[in-house]
């Protein structure tokens, strides 16, 4: 019993086998294993010959490509950015929503005026009619 307290070790608790700052280390070195030891068993099994018809682009259940000469419309695009838009708005929400005992009426007009950021963007984009679909 004297030796751990003048260990400084508190009776009932246990000793790290590792050091704290050894674990990282250790971990992101089997991590980079993990990865190499994979991409050499995925090589080893790839095909080695694949035939002519493997060898064709495939997307989505299209067996031929089609001719990339025509445009397409910057309204995909455009509906994308919108969407990641309004999706990271979700991501800021969840910590919110966890804090919101903590943050009090300093935290819900914080989101307030996150919303009507939001909210004047989604107008904007409603009234230029970004999200109509023609």
């Amino acid at each position: 019993m004297a030796a751990l307290i003048h260990s400084g070790v508190t009776p009932g608790t246990t000793r790290s086998l590792i050091p704290n700052a050894h674990a990282l280390p250790i971990y992101l070195g089997l991590a980079g294993l993990l990865a190499l030891v994979l991409i050499f068993i995925s090589g080893r099994l790839s095909p080695r010959h694949p035939n002519a018809m493997k060898l064709e682009p495939y997307e989505c259940g299209v067996s031929e490509p089609t001719p990339t000469e025509h445009r397409w419309p910057v309204r995909f695009a455009l509906v994308a950015m919108l969407f990641l838009i309004f999706d990271v708005e979700g991501l800021f929400l969840y910590p919110w929503a966890v804090l919101i005992r903590t943050l009090r009426w300093e935290g819900i007009a914080a989101v307030m005026s996150f919303f009507v950021v939001l909210g004047v963007g989604y107008t904007y984009a409603r009234s230029r009619g970004a999200l109509e679909w023609k």
